[in-house]
Parts: C-alpha cells; sequence; structure tokens
C-alpha cells in the first residue's frame, strides 16, 4: 500500500520524538527518504522557532516550520516568515493578569523571547520546568531568551505575543477555571500535555497553519498526513486527509484522528510512513528500534 502523500505535518515531543527526548533512527530514516522523494516536511509544535531549528538537523531535512502552535510559520531554518498571528496588546494584558492572578506559573511567549510568569512557584512542580533559568540560548543568528523579570513582562513582553502557557499538575482543575474566566475571549485553547493549558488568538492553531501552508504549496487535503498526541494537535489532524494519533496519545486524540500508529517509542511515525508511504517495512535488524508486528497492528486501524 502506497499513498499520494505530498505533505508530512508532524508534531515532535510524544510524536516525532521519544519519551528520552530522542528521535528513533527508523523516523530519521523515513523522514530523510521521504524528503528524498519530493514530500514536504512541516514541523508543528508548541515550541518556538528558535528551538525548533536544531531538531532539523538532527533530523537531517529541510522543513516548514509552524511554531507556537502555528502562530508563526517559517519557510525554512533562515526563513523568511511566512505568516505571524499576535495577540493584540489590550487582549495580552488580559491573558496575562488572569494568569498572573491565578498563582500559576505560566509562560508566554513572542519572536525569540519566552517570559515566565509567577517564577516564584515554578520549583513546587518538581524538575520539570529546571530548564527555565534566564538566559539566552540557541544560535548566534536566531537567539532565544528566557526572561524572568515581572516589570520587562509588562513592557516589552506583551507585545507581539504568540501564546500563554499555564503550567501546573497533571490535569490540574485550576486549568478548567482559567478556560472559564478566558471564554469570552473565544481563544485557541488546548494543550500540549496533560501539565499545561495553551492560549492562542482566536483562529490560531495547528490546523489553521497547515491549511495556510496547503494552500501555500498547492497542496490537497487527501495529500497531507499529519500525526499528533496531545489535544494542541487536533486542529492539524482534523485539516488533514490522512491523521494519525500516537498510540501514546490522549483518548481524545484518538478518537479525532479515526487512526493510531504505534507508540513514540517504537518510532511510530517512521514505520507508519514506511508502511503507508514509501511501500516497505524495515527488516528484522535493520533499525535499534523495537519491532512491532506491523500488518497485525495496522489492521483495522486504517479504514
Amino acid at each position: 500500500m502506497s499513498l499520494n502523500i505530498r505533505l508530512l505535518a508532524l508534531d515532535i515531543d510524544g510524536t516525532l520524538m521519544d519519551t528520552r527526548k530522542r528521535f528513533p533512527e527508523v523516523n530519521i530514516r523515513a523522514l530523510q527518504e521521504c524528503e528524498a522523494r519530493g514530500i514536504r516536511v512541516a514541523l508543528v509544535s508548541g515550541r518556538s522557532f528558535e528551538m525548533m531549528r536544531r531538531f532539523a538537523r538532527e533530523l537531517g531535512v529541510h522543513p516548514i516550520f509552524a511554531a507556537c502552535n502555528g502562530a508563526r510559520i517559517e519557510a525554512g531554518e533562515d526563513g523568511p516568515t511566512l505568516a505571524e498571528h499576535c495577540y493584540p496588546r489590550a487582549s495580552a494584558e488580559r491573558v496575562c493578569r488572569t494568569l498572573e492572578d491565578s498563582g500559576m506559573y505560566f509562560n508566554a511567549y513572542r519572536r525569540g523571547k519566552c517570559y515566565m510568569g509567577n517564577p516564584e512557584v515554578k520549583p513546587t512542580l518538581g524538575p520539570r520546568y529546571a530548564h527555565h533559568t534566564p538566559g539566552i540560548s540557541g544560535d548566534p543568528g536566531h537567539p532565544y531568551e528566557y526572561v524572568c523579570d515581572r516589570n520587562r513582562l509588562w513592557g516589552e513582553g506583551l507585545d507581539g505575543v504568540y501564546k500563554f502557557v499555564a503550567m501546573g499538575e497533571p490535569y490540574d482543575p485550576r486549568f478548567e477555571g482559567l478556560k472559564a474566566e478566558l471564554r469570552d475571549m473565544n481563544l485557541s485553547v488546548s494543550s500540549a500535555s496533560r501539565r499545561n493549558a495553551e492560549f492562542m488568538p482566536p483562529g490560531t492553531d495547528k490546523g489553521s497553519a497547515v491549511r495556510a501552508i496547503c494552500e501555500l504549496l498547492g497542496i490537497r487535503r487527501e495529500q497531507v498526513m499529519a500525526f499528533g498526541d496531545q489535544t494542541n494537535d487536533i486542529p492539524m489532524l482534523e485539516a488533514a486527509g490522512w491523521s494519525f494519533a500516537m498510540e501514546n496519545a490522549e483518548e481524545a486524540v484518538k478518537r479525532a484522528a479515526g487512526r493510531v500508529a504505534p507508540h513514540c517509542d517504537q518510532g511510530g511515525v517512521g514505520l507508519t510512513l514506511n508502511e503507508l508511504v514509501l511501500g516497505h517495512v524495515p527488516q528484522k535488524g535493520e533499525s535499534k528500534e523495537p519491532q512491532v508486528p506491523w500488518q497485525e497492528f495496522l489492521r483495522d486501524r486504517v479504514p
């Protein structure tokens, strides 16, 4: 079985990456072969563009980037910027005030910077966000700064905001309170993990990014294959003709996709591409990744 796919829309964490934050070799090889055959790759992530660039080098491909859940679309590692969707200043101030009043740790993302809100509560969440420390990282031409300064947050930080992210315990009930408080703003709200809630400007999500990329490249919906694992991936999965939730995905994501790929730790993206797009299955011993009874796994998962 080989499908006529022209665009791959791929989430990163929990999808292309395994639970150790590594790219399984089977994924790397499959993406490189897809690109060699003329299939475009789009990395579609909640992460910032500056932090996503290095992943392209690790994967050995030349993708389009849809960063911050599609709020910023870049044609390649060095641009140009194809689209940006930011909060108006007044709207950003209201969301920021609501998150600050909640007492939860939160981040505000804008071009080249991530601002930390309520940083004093970050230690209560354990080591998960220990890497959120003030300073500049990234490539010299594309620096990325973590900012821990309330004055900077309320000054420069609320101009050109892509998204806000509240962080807490898994399925924290306070997330629902925030959603209710901000419901009248008609924001795009989702999660990149069970530990956060993401608040985007209205109409901005991974699905709108994929549709914009398709329009740019002249690609039809049925020529798009998408993979994801969290609720912020659902609009992207709905925008694609062929959608797969990972075996490790949230149940709501599996229902939205209608098809399930093997676990991210097994290189489920690469295994699916090998079978359905590239027309071959890795032979035993070809990869160090765990093998799965692929035909048996796929049965009843692809209509």
